[in-house]
């Protein structure tokens, strides 16, 4: 299947405001993560079966299943953690490589967030002290730009009143 041809194009994704439709901002309809016929085996358990999606600038996405069900499994995939059976994800319209080095992958795991079900990753720390570890770490954003970008954030996902827990 030519992935290309299943794709609309931009002048059918945007509307259009004589037809009463509010216009879409081209620059959040850029598709900056798509995955196409994803499949992860491990033995013989298919974790993940022939998975298709896009994902656009501003989005989010939830990815919401019981346990066991392939969630974390496709995340890691994302990041070039775990290696696909088979398929292709673009990122920014690049083709993933799961064999490039640590080095060449790190640029694009700085612009892949993952939020788990316990937001506690780290038990010791409160939960803005584990929002904002990551840019400190991988970012080397100084401290106060991440802890503001870690308060924004948590009162984006609505946990602000838990910062300090």
């Amino acid at each position: 299947m030519d992935s290309d041809s299943s794709m609309p194009d931009k002048a059918s994704t945007a509307s259009n405001i004589e037809n009463g439709f509010q216009t879409t901002n081209e620059v959040e309809d850029e598709v900056i993560i798509r995955a196409i016929k994803l499949n992860k085996f491990f033995g013989d358990k298919h974790v993940l079966k022939d998975i298709d999606f896009e994902v656009r600038k501003k989005e989010v996405v939830a990815l919401i299943g019981p346990s066991g069900s392939g969630k974390s499994t496709l995340i890691r995939c994302l990041n070039a953690l775990e290696q696909l059976t088979s398929g292709e994800i673009y990122i920014h319209g690049q083709k993933l490589n799961p064999f490039l080095s640590v080095k060449h992958l790190s640029p694009i795991r700085r612009e892949l967030g993952m939020v788990f079900q316990n937001f506690n990753l780290f038990p010791h720390m409160t939960v803005l002290q584990n929002v904002i570890e990551a840019p400190l770490l991988v970012r080397k954003m100084p401290r106060d730009q991440a802890v503001a970008l870690g308060e924004k954030l948590l009162a984006k996902v609505g946990l602000s009143e838990k910062r300090d827990v």
